[in-house]
């Protein structure tokens, strides 16, 4: 039978996500196992600067939610780190998806080929399908990489947009 120590040190040696059932492979145990010694590493974790992230049916060990602000002002940024654009082109595909990079840049104003690019190579972003019609271009949707990058653990998680007020029409 393995211990909960095993399965922290093998989520923090990991360094990945992986399924209860991918978990009970590695350590040589049960699914049912594995979800026991979840609920009680994650009851170790309590108060603890690590925590336990479900997205997408997978599991990981990462930083407590609650410290990410705190780690965010003492750490040099990732090489990971996305733009300003990017951030706007992810935010726009995360609530439209599937979409084209067409309707991204009809949104944005601009082009956005090297953004998308650039999402697609860090792993936030994947070609879901392609659109009907004329050139069927690519349609893009977040990964499971989105969620767990942005600690979501499923779209359902993602805030409410506001709604923009009518312009009031001129006199």
């Amino acid at each position: 039978m393995a211990s909960w120590r095993e399965l922290e040190a093998f989520l923090f040696a990991s360094g990945g996500s992986h399924t209860e059932d991918a978990i009970a492979r590695h350590l040589g145990t049960t699914a049912i196992e594995v979800r026991v010694l979840l609920e009680e590493l994650q009851q170790k974790l309590e108060g603890h600067g690590l925590a336990l992230s479900w997205h997408d049916g997978d599991v990981s060990l990462t930083t407590a939610p609650d410290l990410g602000a705190f780690l965010a002002d003492r750490l040099p940024a990732s090489p990971g780190e996305v733009s300003a654009a990017a951030l706007e082109t992810l935010a726009l595909i995360a609530y439209r998806q599937p979409v084209t990079r067409a309707e991204v840049d009809e949104v944005r104003g601009v082009r956005s080929e090297r953004t998308v690019q650039t999402l697609l190579e860090l792993g936030l972003i994947e070609m879901v399908g392609r659109a009907q019609g004329i050139g069927r271009a690519p349609l893009y949707g977040t990964t499971a990489e989105f969620l767990r990058r942005f600690n979501l653990s499923s779209l359902a998680d993602l805030p409410e947009l506001a709604q923009a007020e009518p312009e009031e029409e001129a006199l």
